[in-house]
């Protein structure tokens, strides 16, 4: 398959194709009005998209006279789109949520979808802004934190490497100069930042467990039937093992464990016949001694 010329394409036109092929593979149809409304463009200027996609995608796209409409032809393999589910969905709750029309290409058409609202925070972008930099340049940042473990705010002094979202939230992995230690720090909590020119007594690349990782091995709920097993490892994407059983195993870096078994509500292993109050009902710990291991600490 030609794939070359989409290298000669502006991103405009790339987006336009995306769009394109999002519409045959979610609604199995595009018309030409569609793509003119999301992006602003002339049917004439629309035209010539069509024209070239075709003629290096031969029997990808067919004109039904009827519906006047393209769909898709008998050869047609998306180029730009994925046709992933998974990426569709996560493409259609950040809209959903966002209403951001930067998704909107690779979604095409827009459908009906609600969002449960998550708590956004409030993040100082001054103090976004210096992280930032900070990262960047791998100096440090001050700034006053509120840990919930301590009355009053303290001034931290912060040697950050890495932004993370914990699935709720925001923080950054960062030396403390405090204890002396690498640590998480909520973004919302920071305030009052400042550049710091001094050198990092300790170098990212010796955070351990940043770089060391932990594989976690979930498994269906052991109360639940081999039919109630079967579909919640299709909901969860687990695969089967050799021995029959289902099993989502993800390697993840240790410092973010805890974090992971907090989400996923398995703090507590969720090994036992009945779950405990605020348990998964459906997942389990395959080693439930994980949970005992990283729990959650101060800060």
């Amino acid at each position: 398959m030609d794939v070359a010329w989409l290298d000669t394409l502006s991103f405009a036109q790339k987006q336009r194709l995306q769009f394109i092929e999002a519409r045959l593979i979610w609604d199995g149809f595009v018309r030409r009005g569609q793509v003119c409304e999301v992006f602003d463009v002339t049917p004439n200027h629309l035209s010539r998209d069509f024209r070239r996609y075709r003629q290096h995608h031969a029997h990808s796209l067919e004109y039904d006279v009827e519906r006047k409409a393209y769909t898709r032809g008998r050869d047609f393999k998306p180029l730009l789109a994925s046709g992933s589910a998974e990426e569709y969905l996560s493409l259609l709750q950040v809209y959903s949520t966002s209403k951001s029309t930067a998704v909107v290409p690779a979604l095409g058409h827009v459908t009906s979808a609600e969002s449960i609202t998550h708590p956004t925070g409030s993040i100082d972008p001054d103090v976004l802004r210096l992280m930032m930099q900070a990262l960047r340049e791998g100096c440090g940042l001050a700034v006053t934190y509120q840990s919930l473990n301590e009355a009053d705010p303290v001034p931290r002094t912060l040697w950050p490497h890495t932004l993370v979202h914990n699935g709720d939230r925001w923080h950054v992995r960062a030396f403390d100069g405090r204890h002396q230690q690498f640590r998480d720090f909520v973004l919302a909590r920071c305030s009052h930042a400042s550049l710091d020119a001094a050198t990092a007594p300790v170098a990212a690349a010796d955070d351990k467990m940043w770089h060391e990782t932990e594989t976690v091995d979930v498994i269906p709920a052991v109360r639940l039937s081999t039919s109630q097993k079967s579909v919640v490892a299709r909901e969860f994407g687990m695969k089967s093992t050799d021995n029959g059983e289902f099993l989502w195993s993800s390697a993840i870096r240790k410092c973010l464990v805890s974090y992971f078994l907090y989400r996923h509500r398995l703090e507590r292993g969720g090994a036992s016949e009945k779950p405990a109050p605020g348990q998964h009902p459906y997942l389990a710990l395959k080693d439930p001694e994980l949970a005992n291991r990283y729990r959650f600490g101060s800060d």
